[in-house]
């Protein structure tokens, strides 16, 4: 698709190279003539859609808390500003097809079974989610033929037929390697440990792979045999989270309710933020049908909310990219104790907005904080990490200043246009 742009663009630019614009009157209506053929071809290319992109991820739909979810999201709409053609192929309430910001959405609906156990109940439903994404791409694909299908998280199954039926080029983004992150997830979801790695093994026959952070490239070089790889970091919109001054002695934390996440680590970081005068805790973990390990978590967190009215904040709602802004605009210092991240969303939202960050070194997090917030390897340095920053506001400033410089680099901007080169790299 759009293989005649680069042509095209040539001949206008050639025409209006050799009009001679200083000719008599007689040949006006000649120079017209060209000058209005040139103007057109360039206005053809400018037009044209560099490529036609179908995005197929399992959450993209507002609002999101996946990290995932929101990743797709940002790439859909940077993609569109950057003159693609963008179908989404994602999860809903119900089936339909509908268009915002110049993407085009198709919704795969829910099929909700009663099952007790709702992790295997999510597990099935996301696999008829790629059996109907299968049909809805084929059908879109056979109207007019994909550049690329770009898969992300565990979904990959309708990108690899359609590389085996259709010859199309596939390209998988890595948010995590389950192989790992299955680790530090919970008993339950252990379970389904087999059945997570298989569905992913599927990834080594894709054309390319992106590596949100260097290390996660690094995990994936003995499990994963692929030919074409490389590393882009996930985006920030810098038009959305922006730098704001510190207003609030507040920490923050947003992730969801999940061990790997650190959710467990949380009661002990608020009881310690407690003996700080005028110190307040906000923690955004939306929780649905929690396995029962998580069960006497949620209960504790409850009853310190209740301990200590209007200091404690528990958000169990799901909240909107501009929800979420105000959140770390009314925090001094944001929190990630993950046990795993490969990139960490959350942290360069935080950044940007120039709040510092306190976080565990793991995964890919010394490459999105750099030197730019504070890293720590056990809960005891966490405590201790958040409770100066709380008592310094001037130190909570300055890093909070490198912090916002260091966001520049994850600018959504850079990042799709990273992107779709590699997608072109991967088409030839």
């Amino acid at each position: 698709m759009g293989e005649n742009k680069p042509d095209n663009a040539q001949k206008g630019q050639k025409e209006l190279k050799h009009i001679d614009f200083s000719s008599p009157l007689a040949h006006l209506a000649d120079v017209s003539k060209r000058l209005y053929t040139s103007c057109m071809n360039l206005i053809d290319v400018a037009s044209t859609p560099q490529l036609n992109v179908a995005i197929i991820s399992y959450y993209f739909k507002k609002p999101c808390l996946s990290g995932v979810g929101i990743h797709a999201q940002n790439l859909a709409k940077f993609l569109v500003k950057n003159n693609c053609k963008v179908h989404v192929f994602c999860s809903g309430e119900e089936d339909g097809i509908y268009k915002e910001d110049g993407i085009i959405v198709h919704t795969i609906g829910k099929i909700l079974i009663p099952i007790a156990d709702k992790y295997a109940q999510k597990r099935l439903e996301a696999d008829i989610f790629e059996s109907e994404v299968v049909k809805e791409v084929v059908r879109e694909n056979a109207k007019q033929k994909f550049d690329i299908v770009h898969t992300h998280g565990g979904i990959t199954k309708a990108a690899f037929i359609l590389k085996k039926v259709y010859d199309t080029k596939w390209i998988h983004t890595f948010h995590a390697i389950e192989k790992l992150r299955v680790k530090e997830m919970s008993k339950v979801d252990k379970q389904f440990k087999d059945l997570i790695t298989w569905v992913e093994s599927t990834v080594n026959y894709c054309d390319g792979a992106i590596f949100v952070s260097k290390q996660l490239m690094k995990d994936a070089e003995n499990v994963y045999r692929i030919k074409s790889k490389t590393v882009i970091p996930n985006g920030v919109d810098l038009s959305l989270f922006e730098v704001t001054p510190i207003t609030k002695k507040n920490v923050l934390f947003i992730g969801r309710f999940s061990k790997e996440k650190g959710i467990d680590l949380i009661p002990e970081v608020i009881l310690d933020v407690m003996t700080i005068n005028d110190s307040s805790v906000t923690i955004v973990c939306p929780s649905k049908a929690l396995q029962n390990d998580l069960v006497p978590i949620q209960t504790h967190l409850h009853n310190l909310e209740k301990q200590f009215p209007g200091r404690v904040k528990i958000i169990e709602q799901t909240q909107t990219q501009e929800e979420l802004r105000e959140l770390y605009k009314e925090c001094q210092v944001y929190i990630q104790p993950s046990k795993y991240e490969s990139f960490g969303l959350c942290i360069v939202e935080a950044m940007a907005t120039s709040r510092p960050v306190v976080a565990f070194k793991v995964g890919g997090i010394p490459e999105v904080i750099g030197d730019a917030g504070i890293m720590v390897k056990t809960p005891k340095e966490l405590i201790t990490s958040v409770k100066e920053l709380l008592k310094s506001r001037e130190k909570c400033a300055s890093l909070g200043k490198k912090a916002a410089e260091r966001a520049k680099m994850f600018d959504w901007d850079v990042i799709a246009k990273k992107t779709i080169d590699y997608y072109k790299e991967v088409r030839k």
